[in-house]
């Protein structure tokens, strides 16, 4: 009984490293979008067996991040303008609601300490001696800062269907290079700014009207609008 148990436990640590692997993969940019690999091809870039591999594609095509065909191999979807606008109108829909939860229960300590941490973001990346990776934590702290809203909610369909559509806007900004630009990190850290002082004055118009313009001008800097 233990024995058995050990095995279905060792199989689904397997799956759920292959499908971590893959998906960083994927992300990341090595395993590349609308290219076709086969089972084996993937199998030999994790250096992972094939079983773990298959449940992990499987997981992975229900989440949008790939394509199956069938004797042909899997695909990594590419991105194009549909997929992005798509993206973001979910994302507008979720952050909205949960920004009205957010708002209602986040304690002042928490709102000081975003706003705390934007403002040192900016001061670093503002300097000439700086290294930090701005591109990196602005990413890190937009996460966390958005997911908050989400999480207020309490609801794990909703957080699942939020975390899936993460991934495919990651996906989109691959090769956005411009969007390290000190510029546009500047103006994100600008527009959060403004969200975070109407969260802090629990002003919910105002923070939902500061959400709906820092998404609108987040998508023309992933679809290359922006300035335009």
């Amino acid at each position: 009984m233990n024995l058995a148990s050990d095995i279905s436990d060792n199989k689904l640590k397997l799956s759920e490293d292959a499908y971590n692997k893959l998906k960083e993969g994927i992300l990341s940019g090595n395993i590349i979008r609308g290219k076709t690999y086969t089972q084996g091809e993937v199998a030999k870039t994790l250096d992972m067996a094939i079983s773990p591999i298959k449940v992990a594609i499987n997981k992975l095509e229900s989440e949008g991040l790939i394509k199956v065909f069938p004797r042909s191999g899997i695909q990594i979807i590419d991105t194009d303008f549909a997929l992005t606008r798509n993206t973001y109108q979910l994302r507008v829909i979720l952050e909205r609601e949960g920004l009205k939860s957010y708002i209602r229960s986040v304690t002042d300590a928490e709102i000081q300490s975003f706003k705390t941490r934007h403002i040192e973001l900016q001061q670093a990346i503002s300097s000439p001696s700086s290294k930090i990776n701005g591109q990196t934590e602005l990413a890190k702290l937009d996460s966390e800062l958005h997911k908050k809203f989400i999480l207020s909610l309490d609801n794990q369909i909703i957080t699942k269907s939020y975390l899936a559509n993460e991934d495919l806007i990651r996906l989109t900004r691959l090769d956005r290079l411009d969007l390290a630009s000190e510029e546009m990190i500047s103006s994100s850290i600008k527009e959060h700014l403004e969200l975070i002082n109407a969260i802090a004055a629990r002003d919910q118009i105002k923070a939902l009207e500061c959400l709906d313009d820092h998404l609108a001008k987040s998508i023309k800097r992933a679809m290359g609008l922006w300035g335009f």
